[in-house]
């Protein structure tokens, strides 16, 4: 099973900015505590790994997860948000390929809003909702039951 978490709100993410691929927007003071209640969520997952998008915001909040969990942090390029001006079926295929790679049970995967909606959508059969900042999201295999931890707002 993977568990999906949300990076931590951003700078721009105040701003109400899209970041799409855009990688330099790091996490605000908000955003750092959200990925420790994050982290703290997870603390009886049994998580054997930790991957991540390489944007800073998403980086930032594996860190302090790592940190958190005693797991090494590894970067994924295929846990990228959307481009501003990448088709959804690129995004699709790109989340397609990441679900059909051989993922220990319980992997973390700190992604972005729209590439986790997708990816849970693709599971569940739902139809796709962004999470919330420093979310945490999972999929029962079996049933297709989502459930979703946020942090305190």
């Amino acid at each position: 099973m993977i568990l999906w978490v949300r990076h931590g709100q951003s700078t721009w993410n105040v701003l109400d900015r899209l970041q799409g691929q855009t990688a330099h927007p790091p996490l605000t003071e908000l955003g750092r505590a959200q990925s420790a209640h994050a982290a703290g969520s997870l603390a009886d997952a049994g998580a054997v790994r930790l991957l991540t998008s390489p944007a800073v915001r998403a980086q930032q909040t594996a860190e302090i997860i790592g940190s958190y969990l005693g797991l090494e942090v590894e970067t994924e390029p295929l846990l990228l948000e959307r481009d501003l001006d990448e088709e959804i079926t690129d995004v699709l295929v790109r989340i397609r390929t990441f679900l059909d790679r051989d993922h220990r049970d319980h992997t973390i995967a700190v992604s972005h809003g729209d590439t986790i909606a997708l990816a849970v959508g693709m599971l569940s059969g739902r139809p796709p909702t962004p999470p919330a900042n420093a979310s945490v999201t999972w999929v029962d295999p079996h049933t297709g039951d989502v459930q979703v931890t946020s942090p305190p707002d």
